[in-house]
This record gives structure tokens, C-alpha cells and sequence, in this order.
């Protein structure tokens, strides 16, 4: 079959709307008591590449929309066109599969990203007996490590950098790991499943996270030394398995880390328990929300000094100043941390 698809006339749809119009292309099956959707669509296109796009395909081989689920995040995601219009220049004999799941967000590697917007989906699939297959992304050791905890056979994924004629997809509701927080039962049964998969510990303790790669804490030795006084053990994630980093959290009363994809770990500890998060004074995102909200923790986040010098209305640097604060490292606060801990332990 020949495709065809005008980038000029493409649209970009939610799945709810073009079910709305095309009642006969599928149907959106809720999954009540977790609050989320998956709309099982008839004959789509699934293109894998660095952001996936998927087309319900049209008669005579036209594909004139893009379902927004598909985007990486914002619906008009102004080069997804182009990587569709590139992709279909070089479809031959495509692979057909009768169904299949995509989990393929943005930033799968990522703790977070994947933690907050994939693994619930996946779970919630399995819990609700789905058995096909999974489009995954490939070589990325987070999402592996959790197919294999929760037992999902290498049979049952498909790499996510490739092209499926798929006859039946299920294409979850696009999550947002900000949006977390709003879902208070999702949360819950995300917590539940991976406390389950990983096991729990007894007793409390205090741990600080630390961090090798980016945003490390400038003065580590200095804060250290605070935390000594409190009888804090250090945890360092890449020295431990995923399944060893969830049961490690599960009986920790208190803990302290740099801002980053690590801090998805604080969804493990215990109930009521305290949490800081060090920022620096460029970058601050409220991540982890939905942990907050369900375990009810005492959370303080901590912003170094601030350092207006650049911020002033007319200076063209402000925007790139603020924007590498991303991956710029903190200085931790030592005053308000030895504060916070009073507040929290003492």
C-alpha cells in the first residue's frame, strides 16, 4: 500500500475527538477506579523514531491525522510533521500486528519521566489482564529492569525505533508526571505495585541521595558534616538495581537530595515521613507533588542564595542564565538544611 500524508493538511487530533467522528474506528475504555483511559483504535500507523507519531490510516492509504497522545508533549510539537513526512519516504513491508500497547515517552531513561508517565500505564495494563504486546524504547536499562521485576517476557516487547501496521492499538491517555497529584488513586496503586515488585524494609532510618551526574552539591563534605549530626546514611542510586533502590526507601523516615530524577524515590518512604530538596537558585520544579499529597511528608524545598546580578529587565543574558540552570550545580543552603532538620527530627 501506498501512504500518503500532506503536511500542509495534517491535523492534530485527540484520540476522545477522532472517536467522536469516526464511532466506527474504535471505542475509549476507561479504567475507572485508576482514573485513566485507553482508546482502542482500528488500523494505525505507528511510526518509531526520536519522538513516535501515530496515524489512523485512512481509505486509499491516507493519513491526514496525528493523534496528540502521540506527541511528546505539547500537542503542536511544531517538528512532528516532518519526522512523519521522512519516515514514510522509506515504509516498505511493514510489520502487521493484530494489537499492541505503545510505551515510548519522552525521556524514558529518565527515573522520572518513566516512573510518573510509563510505568503506570504499564501496570495498569497488566492489572486489568492485558497479555499482547508492548512497544518499548530500546537499550534503556530503567524501563528493562522494570519489564523484568513485574515478569513481562522479552517475547512481549517490540523496539520502539521502527514502523508497525498495527490493526488494533491501545493508546493510553497521555500522562504527565505534573499531573500526578491529581490522581491520588493512580498514585496510590503506582506505590502499592512497586513496593509489592520490590519488597519492604523494617525499622527507619535517614538517607541522603546522592548525586553523580549533574546538579551535584558543590559542598557535599560541608553537608555532609551537617548530616553526620543526624545520623544520616548515604545512598548512592548506580551503585544499586532499581528493585534494591525501591526496598532501600521503604523504611527511610527522612531524606535529603539534590533536585533531579532521583527524587522519584521519595514515592517509596514512609508515610508522614520528611523530605528536603536542594535547588539552585536558577531552576526549581515541583516534581514530586503527587508523593507529597499521598504520603502526607513534611517537604521543604531548599533554594541556594539567591544571585540577582543578571537579573536586570534589560539584560539580554537573563533568559540563557536561567534556562542552564537545568543542569547548573547548587550549593547547599547549610543554615536552612541544619533548620529543616531541627524542624523535622528533633
Amino acid at each position: 500500500m501506498r501512504f500518503s500524508f500532506d503536511r500542509d493538511l495534517h491535523r492534530l487530533l485527540p484520540a476522545a475527538e477522532y472517536l467522536s467522528q469516526f464511532r466506527h474506528r474504535g471505542q475509549a475504555n476507561p479504567i475507572s477506579h485508576l482514573g485513566l483511559t485507553i482508546y482502542r483504535i482500528r488500523n494505525c500507523l505507528y511510526l518509531g523514531s526520536h519522538a513516535q507519531a501515530i496515524l489512523p490510516l485512512q481509505a486509499h492509504g491516507a493519513l491526514p491525522y496525528i493523534f496528540t497522545e502521540s506527541c511528546p508533549y505539547l500537542a503542536h510539537e511544531p517538528h512532528l510533521p516532518s519526522i512523519v513526512e521522512h519516515c514514510l519516504d522509506d515504509l516498505k513491508d511493514l510489520p502487521e500486528l493484530d494489537e499492541a500497547v505503545p510505551l515510548f515517552p519522552p525521556g524514558a531513561d529518565n527515573l522520572w519521566h518513566w516512573t510518573t508517565e510509563s510505568l503506570p500505564i504499564l501496570l495498569a495494563m497488566e492489572a486489568i489482564g492485558y497479555a499482547g504486546p508492548y512497544i518499548v524504547p530500546q537499550g534503556s536499562p530503567v524501563p528493562e529492569q522494570c519489564f523484568s521485576m513485574f515478569g513481562i517476557p522479552a517475547r512481549r516487547l517490540l523496539p520502539g525505533a521502527a514502523a508497525y501496521h498495527i490493526r488494533n492499538i491501545l493508546l493510553p491517555q497521555r500522562l504527565s508526571g505534573f499531573s500526578l497529584p491529581e490522581n491520588m488513586p493512580l498514585t496510590r496503586f503506582l506505590r502499592a505495585k512497586m513496593l509489592e515488585a520490590a519488597g519492604s524494609l523494617p525499622g527507619a532510618k535517614r538517607c541522603y541521595i546522592r548525586r553523580t551526574g549533574r546538579r551535584r552539591i558543590l559542598n557535599e563534605e560541608d553537608l555532609l558534616a551537617v548530616l553526620q549530626d543526624f545520623a544520616f546514611k548515604i545512598m548512592t542510586p548506580e551503585t544499586l538495581s532499581l528493585a534494591a533502590q525501591w526496598q532501600y526507601m521503604s523504611n527511610v523516615e527522612c531524606s535529603i537530595m539534590a533536585h533531579g530524577a532521583n527524587s522519584t524515590l521519595i514515592l517509596l518512604q514512609k508515610p508522614s515521613s520528611g523530605c528536603i530538596e536542594l535547588f539552585s537558585n536558577r531552576y526549581v520544579s515541583y516534581n514530586n507533588m503527587h508523593a507529597v499529597r499521598l504520603l502526607r511528608l513534611r517537604y521543604y524545598p531548599l533554594v541556594e542564595e539567591l544571585n540577582l546580578s543578571c537579573a536586570l529587565p534589560d539584560n539580554p543574558r537573563l533568559f540563557p542564565y536561567l534556562q542552564n540552570g537545568l543542569t547548573a550545580d547548587i550549593t547547599a543552603d547549610l543554615w536552612h538544611v541544619r533548620i529543616a532538620l531541627e524542624s523535622l527530627l528533633c
